[in-house]
């Protein structure tokens, strides 16, 4: 029986522990899914779209072993430099990452075995041209497996948004609130039908969903998470024009909504869906 030592001078490794956070909190639940489906084995060439800070690409070059390559691609360099820190840190040889477009991948045709992106589709400028480009650079028979958070997610909250600009006749808001909605997150019919148009079939499409719980609607808007991706983007839909902060009063029917039902839950439906190059 093979026995193993603990180092335990890693433990007080400062960088070490700085780097300890593989499963962010928004993409755990899509990247655990996405594992659970991605085809395993050796001697594989996979891309990673939109590969942040690293999760779920480490874990899948990790999983792969040496014998495989695994390439990420961001546009965000700040993210690129943390990613490339845990890399080196974990000694992982077979990653490799470029800053780049999805739209425009840096690769020979047909040069992929797996192509996945964790929740990475779609938040791209050009859909359309990005799945072209990843039909281009899958080998013939390849695996595309990719994660989206669906149009109803966050409802609770869009709901209650909607409602109080409509008690407020600002039309332009709800259109620019539900033109965002369908920007980041397609229907599930449309993102078929461009597949199909790029030369994929669609194998199958696996629905879940999961929930970000909070005390009230001010633990939610000064929830990290919330304020740094999302409060932001919100307020350049409504404001400036906006006559009054929208936002203090959603807060206020938030936390009433909270005290009656003991607490805020925010529903995330989410699709995994896995695809074969024809």
């Amino acid at each position: 029986m093979v026995q193993y030592v603990v180092n335990k001078s890693n433990i007080f490794d400062r960088e070490l522990i700085s780097i300890m956070d593989e499963l962010p909190l928004w993409s755990a639940p899509f990247g655990l899914s996405l594992l659970d489906k991605m085809k395993i084995g050796k001697h594989l060439t996979v891309l990673d779209i939109g590969s942040g800070t690293g999760f779920p690409l480490i874990e899948i070059a990790q999983r792969l072993g040496e014998t495989s390559m695994v390439y990420g691609i961001d546009p965000w360099t700040e993210v690129i430099d943390r990613a490339q820190l845990k890399i080196a840190k974990y000694g992982i040889k077979n990653i490799v990452l470029i800053s780049g477009y999805a739209e425009k991948l840096p690769f020979e045709n047909s040069f992929f075995d797996i192509i996945v992106s964790n929740n990475g589709i779609n938040n791209v400028e050009d859909l359309n041209k990005t799945l072209s480009e990843c039909s281009r650079v899958s080998k013939k028979g390849s695996q595309f497996l990719f994660t989206m958070n669906l149009d109803l997610s966050m409802k609770e909250f869009y709901d209650v948004l909607k409602d109080e600009l409509e008690k407020e006749n600002n039309k332009n808001a709800v259109e620019n609130i539900k033109k965002h909605i369908y920007t980041k997150r397609r229907p599930l019919n449309e993102i078929k039908q461009l597949l199909i148009e790029n030369s994929f079939k669609v194998n199958k499409i696996s629905e879940n969903e999961f929930y970000l719980r909070f005390a009230d609607g001010s633990s939610m808007f000064n929830h990290s998470f919330i304020k740094n991706w999302f409060l932001n983007s919100w307020k350049k839909i409504i404001e400036p024009g906006y006559p009054e902060p929208v936002f203090e009063k959603i807060e206020k029917r938030l936390n009433k909504h909270a005290e009656e039902n003991g607490e805020l839950k925010l529903t995330v439906p989410f699709a995994v869906i896995d695809c074969v190059r024809l």
